[in-house]
């Protein structure tokens, strides 16, 4: 077993509360994305994620689950509602298999919400009076995630496939970050990040390029479009956040001597490819997704 250190703990602790404000919020305008911050699931590893053993452990459970008999998926509306379930889920549905991924990302984020570790008492009414909501609130949801029986991660990861077949970008990072380690997977977290899924880049930009069967121009070309895209006037403030996360965590994941990426030594090729996915970043923000 991987033990996970209390300051990775933190990190992680602080990435997931940071999804799951995002989320909440961008819920409320009925857009259909999963979580706004990387998911740190891999980064928690701490560069084990490409280990072969673990790999095979992720693999094997996810191939056992599909020869299981398995009940039909709880089907949902736009406004997942998890306490009506009139059908099945459409399989030829991506999106509607993205939000219910995003849906059960935010039952994962209740539970450790949750966790007394992740509360710290305080005498000001105000905080004590916003702890409680923020409490009830994740209570809530906990209560609405307790009607789906079964492995919540392995229905996670059937939608998910269901989303990565009809090409809906973002959703191949999730299974990622996940576990799965899958060349068609891979190929889509590449395929994803170079159309300027904000995601996607971020995880290429903090793994070893070998996790991706990628070279290192293409990982540099991916970091540099981070670099522009948080200099942008109109989304740059969104996407900083996003750089920052990649330069800290490819630190202990990517190997790297220090969390900054330097641009100085880049070749025009690079610079070229890099400038041509920030501009489809930032046209995505743009029009309402990720």
């Amino acid at each position: 077993m991987i033990t996970i250190q209390r300051p990775c703990l933190a990190i992680l602790a602080i990435l997931l509360a940071r999804s799951a404000l995002l989320f909440i919020t961008r819920q409320s305008d009925d857009v259909s994305v999963t979580t706004q911050i990387p998911d740190t699931r891999s980064a928690a590893t701490f560069g084990n994620t490409a280990s072969p053993s673990t790999n095979t452990r992720t693999i094997t459970a996810e191939d056992e689950s599909r020869n299981k008999p398995q009940a039909p998926l709880p089907g949902t509306g736009r406004h997942l509602d998890w306490n009506k379930y009139p059908g099945t889920l459409d399989s030829h549905d991506g999106q509607l298999a993205m939000d219910v991924a995003a849906k059960l990302w935010e039952c994962k984020v209740a539970t450790l919400m949750l966790d007394p570790a992740y509360s710290s008492p305080s005498e000001d009414p105000g905080i004590r009076a916003a702890t409680v909501e923020r409490t009830q609130k994740y209570q809530r949801i906990n209560a609405d995630c307790q009607t789906i029986a079964g492995d919540r991660d392995q229905w996670r990861l059937r939608v998910l496939d269901v989303a990565i077949e009809q090409k809906i970008a973002g959703a191949a990072v999730e299974s990622f970050n996940q576990g799965v380690r899958r060349p068609d997977v891979l190929q889509s977290v590449v395929q994803d990040a170079q159309a300027g899924d904000i995601k996607s880049l971020t995880n290429i930009a903090y793994h070893k390029a070998e996790t991706f069967d990628i070279s290192a121009d293409t990982q540099r070309a991916s970091r540099y479009a981070l670099e522009i895209a948080s200099k942008d006037p109109v989304v740059g403030e969104m996407v900083r956040p996003y750089l920052r996360t990649a330069e800290i965590i490819s630190v202990p994941v990517g190997g790297e001597a220090k969390p900054k990426f330097d641009d100085s030594n880049l070749s025009d090729e690079v610079r070229k490819e890099g400038k041509a996915i920030a501009e489809r970043l930032i046209s995505r923000i743009k029009r309402g997704g990720q």
